[in-house]
């Protein structure tokens, strides 16, 4: 019984997550489009794609409301959840870092790739 509450559990989470990472997506996405509008159009720094692409990326980042959730779950068994937390934030702030130069090495490579094939 115990293990068909468990998958019926990890069904759920999974569902979740992704519910979770398609809302923050299209949020993001049409956040960018309406500050593309507001501020110029396609002259706007956020109708480029590089720009575009980063700032969806780094924006639809879910690691720290699935941390707090599972700290808060914890009940203060590790310590005080408002002192667990800080970890998380400068984990996300990391990772936001961390996707901010994975993606200009994407567009790195994409320039690279552009001017091979037209030489």
């Amino acid at each position: 019984m115990a293990s068909l509450e468990y998958h019926q559990l990890t069904g759920f989470v999974l569902v979740y997550h992704r519910l979770l990472h398609l809302s923050l997506l299209t949020f993001n996405a049409l956040g960018i489009l309406s500050l593309s509008a507001i501020s110029g159009g396609s002259e706007s720094m956020f109708s480029k794609k590089q720009n575009a692409t980063a700032l969806l990326l780094v924006a639809s980042q879910k690691t720290l409301p699935v941390m707090v959730a599972v700290v808060e779950q914890l009940g203060g068994a590790l310590g005080e959840s408002g002192l667990l937390v800080l970890p998380c934030v400068a984990a996300h702030l990391n990772q936001i870092i961390m996707d901010s130069f994975l993606v200009s090495f994407w567009f790195q490579k994409e320039h690279s790739l552009k001017i091979a094939k037209g030489a």
